[in-house]
């Protein structure tokens, strides 16, 4: 009777221990299945890099992530305003990769914020967006329409970085396009002056021919200097919210200073003609904005 009962209980604590696995297993692939998410996408993840571009179209933005230029869909109206104006910064996305390998950001608040890490401010170029005073210039140049819109327009430079600008009635010469806006990836000239808060008024905005062809490369700054030049022959200045710095040729003209590039002091009001192969600039002439 004894021998019995114990055999009785033994098979009953089997069939309770297959039924927990059994139980358990349940719960697994329930968790499994719930990753894949109903659309197939992966959970959401927190990726950073510089800004790019913008694309206010179509309400996306590029970014350098790990070496590479990633594309991020999704963003608010609100989203595209705030990256359009901090070009070149760090930001960090909380963002949901596809199926296709795409990227989709979240609908939370702060599913956009910029990244103010060190290491994220070491990142930092021949162009770069500082903080300290603005100040007064302009930038002429030749470029690619980035992304567009009736308010707003990114035009791309010779060395890969953007230029954000805004456009307004009766202040953006646009005769140019009857009116209308030059179309996406289109290579335009343009004229762009640093408002009082840092940013760009695009001032004129005007279509090319093949003449421009040869000055594609070619880009005139008319800013302040943040430094005297020193015997490194690198002229330091800012022109809005935009710190730039090239290196000045031998052969460049510098007559408006008496062929010293030394007797460039700071805080001083230059033009500065820059020439560009690849993303390297050198500075081939530097003058006086009143001669």
């Amino acid at each position: 009777m004894t021998k019995n009962l114990l055999q009785r209980f033994r098979r009953a604590g089997a069939s309770i221990a297959v039924c927990v696995a059994g139980l358990v297993l349940v719960i697994l692939v329930s968790a499994c299945a719930g990753v894949s998410g109903t659309n197939g996408s992966v959970p959401g993840s927190i990726i950073s890099g510089s800004v790019i571009s913008v694309d206010a179209q179509h309400h996306s933005v590029s970014i350098k992530f790990n070496g590479q230029t990633i594309t991020i869909n999704g963003l608010t109206d609100q989203e595209v305003a705030t990256l359009q104006s901090q070009l070149s910064k760090t930001f960090s996305f909380n963002v949901t990769q596809n199926s296709d390998g795409s990227y989709t950001v979240g609908n939370d608040p702060n599913s956009v914020t910029e990244d103010n890490t060190p290491e994220a401010n070491n990142n930092e170029t021949a162009t770069t967006e500082q903080t300290g005073p603005n100040e007064p210039g302009d930038i002429s140049f030749i470029g690619t329409v980035k992304s567009i819109s009736n308010t707003s327009i990114v035009v791309s430079l010779p060395d890969g970085s953007t230029l954000a600008m805004l456009i307004a009635n009766g202040q953006t010469d646009l005769s140019d396009f009857n009116g209308g806006l030059p179309g996406l990836n289109q290579l335009i000239k343009v004229d762009a002056t640093a408002n009082t808060d840092g940013s760009f008024l695009a001032t004129k905005l005007s279509t090319t021919d093949s003449g421009d062809l040869q000055n594609q490369y070619t880009v005139d700054f008319d800013g302040v200097t943040t430094s005297a030049v020193g015997s490194d022959h690198v002229i330091y200045f800012k022109v809005g919210n935009r710190s730039f710095h090239y290196t000045i040729a031998s052969s460049a003209d510098l007559s408006d200073f008496n062929g010293n590039a030394q007797s460039i002091s700071n805080n001083t009001a230059v033009q500065v003609e820059v020439q560009f192969q690849g993303n390297a600039g050198t500075v081939t002439k530097v003058s006086n904005p009143n001669s």
